[in-house]
């Protein structure tokens, strides 16, 4: 029934002023005709006077169509109607005007376009709905819905909207179903509210905005049922202050453009698996109450900024996070708080990375994560276990002042720029086994750095890779293991003792150069075992004197290392290397310290020093080589069985031999005691002759000369020109002592001058 001005309207009228928020600024009267025995239209009649002048729903559908053929823009509006189930489906909607079919403040039993199609737009604003059903409808004008509400099912399936769609503070007291509906333009549930069970799954939200809030947004809303956002593939979107009681699940979910969920609170678990996000994305001061499941997403990011493509900052994630092989640009969880596990395994991140003072109360797992550029972890907390295996940082990584609560393991990372764990602090096992730190050659602070860090147990950095390492005023607790660890660049080591069994285990290492400097307040002792040290200076803030007792070389490979430093402590402590003052950390030696062990490390040393031209270190170092040489053969005659008498008798020869040559010049290195053993030995011999007996000679006996001082004198004669094999034949030997004496001294003649010689050539020319 079409509005006819001369006629008479209904009474309805609707005032604003009585309702609360309502959009509607002026009183609203109603346009349409009343009916012939009531004052309202059959849109204003109650429910009860419709029935008592039998007004059937399809009477009120049928005058609805009748109205939309109407020229008169007022014709379609139904302010405050009380309408009941008006089934519209299958049914093609197209007013002979543009303007909205208004259903403002409406009371509407049920509305069902399922299959339908309404060209033109619809105003529900502030209406109440039982159950509104939109299934594979096309809706071509905008849905204007704010604050509606819909008491029972709303179900857009597969329906196209192609203007906008506004649920702003709609409430939805029954389950919304839109799977795979399709919003053209922009899209807003902003503080709508959802009672049951929500999906949203395989939708197309694309809008045409250039503002983040106006594609699709759930700003504000609040979901207290499950809600399903899977496969959703949306364009810029919001759920900016958004709050899930229940589950919230967005896997396979495609965010083409900017997404925010800032401020968001999920009360049980938020899943994004496998979800994508084109564009910048911003968790930042979020809330998961239960588990955070990424696994799988891709944060592409924008091109804009850098600081624009994942920012999760401020956010607390209350239960278990799981990142594993998530993909990442520029990735922001600076101050982000994890109670629970923190998985990102096999992560990759191709931007920066910034965590400062990110807290993780649980286990961190970056096992065979990627961060391609830098990575900013100063301030730090992780009170769990962390667990980086082969993890891979191409960028400079910095945990300055970190403080790791449980087991740290870096096994088999790669730091494959600079590092820095500068004041960081390990109160757990801190491992490092197999570790790679690259670096660059710049300078130290720029490679690997634990300066000034704190281990409070073992630190274990086994057959790791450093270019330059910084232990500068570092602390460690127990024993520190750096076995067969590989230094190319330099160290520069000065540590303190949290306690008294600190213990620096640098066996079958290699260092190439660098310092070592025990500080004033501790005594550490490094062990070198086996190691390779090259163009290392070694200091002492007490002072050199009894530095080396906190080193042992043994089996050591001496690469230009430079003894010459420490020449008046290996002098004051007779020149040993392979043993120094222990500790309780000490424990055994890697190597059982036998004869030939021990010769070999002073046959190491001789050649180094040798290398370096420090003469007198060379000469000391090959007396202690020939020294255990003896005791090594003596051991094979007492304690090798199967060694024959031949070789036996020779090891025997050799070891006489050897100890002849100690004996008599220091196997070539003591020039004073040969000179005084060739020159002074013919005056004992003076003294022996003397005393008569056995022992006579011409030259007279000491006991009943009446000048003794010239018999002792001439004794002394005679064993001088015997010795020198001048024998003028004055004075001869007259007793069989004597004369035994006088050919022994002819053949020590041999032998002593040889071994001055020997001595005094090696002395001039140098060398071993």
């Amino acid at each position: 029934m079409s509005s006819v001005p001369d006629a008479e309207t209904c009474s309805y009228r609707f005032d604003p002023s009585n309702e609360t928020d309502a959009y509607i600024e002026t009183t609203w009267e109603c346009p349409h005709e009343s009916h012939a025995e009531s004052d309202n239209c059959i849109f204003h009649m109650s429910r009860a006077e419709r029935r008592s002048l039998d007004v059937t729903d399809d009477d009120i559908v049928q005058t609805l169509r009748e109205n939309l053929t109407s020229q008169d823009p007022r014709s379609n509006e139904y302010v405050g109607a009380d309408l009941p189930t008006m089934s519209l489906t299958y049914q093609q909607i197209d007013g002979a005007t543009n303007h909205l079919l208004n259903f403002q403040h409406a009371d509407i039993a049920a509305l069902d376009v399922t299959h339908g199609h309404i060209a033109q737009g619809i105003n529900l604003r502030e209406a109440t709905i039982g159950s509104l059903k939109l299934d594979d409808a096309i809706l071509s004008g905008i849905l204007e819905a704010t604050a509606v509400t819909i008491t029972d099912e709303f179900s857009a399936n597969e329906t196209t909207f192609h203007e906008d769609v506004r649920f702003s503070q709609a409430q939805f007291h029954g389950r919304v179903d839109c799977d795979e509906a399709t919003f053209d333009e922009d899209t807003s549930f902003r503080d709508a509210s959802f009672t049951g069970e929500t999906s949203f799954r395989n939708i197309t939200a694309r809008g045409s905005s250039h503002e983040l809030d106006d594609h699709i947004s759930f700003a504000g809303a609040h979901f207290e049922s499950a809600a399903l956002f899977n496969r959703a593939a949306v364009e810029c979107a919001t759920f900016a202050d958004t709050q899930f009681d229940d589950d919230a699940t967005f896997t396979h979910a495609i965010f083409g453009d900017d997404t925010t969920f800032a401020t968001t609170e999920f009360r049980r678990s938020a899943t994004f698996n496998e979800a994508t996000f084109n564009e910048d994305a911003t968790f930042t001061d979020v809330t998961v109450d239960g588990r955070a499941n990424f696994r799988g997403t891709e944060f592409n990011g924008g091109a804009r900024t850098v600081e624009d493509d994942i920012a999760f900052d401020n956010a607390h994630f209350r239960g278990d996070a799981d990142f594993k092989l998530a993909r990442f640009r520029y990735a922001d969880f600076s101050e982000t708080t994890f109670d629970g596990r923190l998985n990102l395994d096999r992560a990759e991140f191709e931007a920066r990375v910034d965590c400062h003072d990110m807290h993780v109360l649980g286990d961190l797992c970056l096992d065979r994560a990627v961060f391609s550029d830098p990575v900013h972890a100063h301030d730090a907390t992780f009170e769990g276990s962390v667990s980086a295996f082969e993890t891979e940082f191409y960028g400079d990584a910095d945990f300055v002042n970190a403080t790791f609560g449980g087991p740290a393991t870096f096994d088999e990372v790669r730091f494959h720029e600079d590092v820095s764990f500068k004041r960081a602090t390990f109160k757990s096992e801190a491992s490092f086994v197999g570790a790679l730190f690259e670096g660059e050659a710049k300078s130290l602070e720029d490679n690997a750095t634990f300066e000034e860090a704190v281990f409070e147990t073992n630190a274990t950095f086994r057959e790791a890779t450093f270019t330059n390492l910084s232990l500068w005023d570092t602390r460690f607790a127990v024993e520190v293991d750096f076995t067969g660890a590989t230094v190319t660049g330099e160290v520069h080591i000065r540590l303190h003792a949290l306690d008294d069994d600190i213990y620096m285990n640098f066996v079958r290492a290699s260092i190439s150069g660098g310092q070592i400097v025990e500080p004033g307040d501790s005594n550490i002792p490094f062990d070198f075992t086996e190691a390779t040290v090259g163009n290392v200076q070694l200091g002492s803030e007490n002072g050199s004197g009894e530095l080396l007792d906190q080193f042992r070389f043994c089996r050591t490979d001496f690469d230009h290392f430079d003894f010459s430093d420490h020449h008046s402590y290996l002098e004051r402590n007779d020149w040993v290397l392979h043993e120094f003052s222990g500790n309780n950390a000490t424990g055994d030696f890697s190597v059982e310290m036998t004869p030939e062990v021990i010769e070999e490390t002073y046959r190491k040393a001789m050649t180094s020093a040798n290398d370096v031209g420090d003469t007198p270190a060379s000469r000391e170092f090959e007396y202690k080589r020939f020294h255990y040489n003896r005791r090594k053969n003596l051991s094979l005659i007492r304690d090798e069985y199967s060694l024959d008498a031949t070789t036996k008798a020779k090891k025997g020869a050799s070891v006489v031999l050897n100890r002849v040559m100690q004996f008599t010049c220091g196997y070539g290195n003591r020039l004073p005691r040969i000179a005084a053993l060739t020159f002074l030995l013919p005056l004992v011999y003076g003294i022996l002759y003397v005393f008569g007996g056995p022992l006579e000679t011409g030259a007279g006996v000491v006991w009943n000369a009446e000048d003794q001082l010239a018999v002792v004198g001439n004794g002394i004669y005679y064993s001088y020109i015997s010795f020198s094999t001048i024998g003028y034949g004055g004075i001869g030997p007259i007793g069989w002592g004597a004369k035994l004496l006088a050919a022994s001294q002819g053949m020590l003649n041999g032998l002593l001058f040889t071994l001055l010689t020997f001595t005094l050539f090696k002395r001039v020319l140098g060398g071993s």
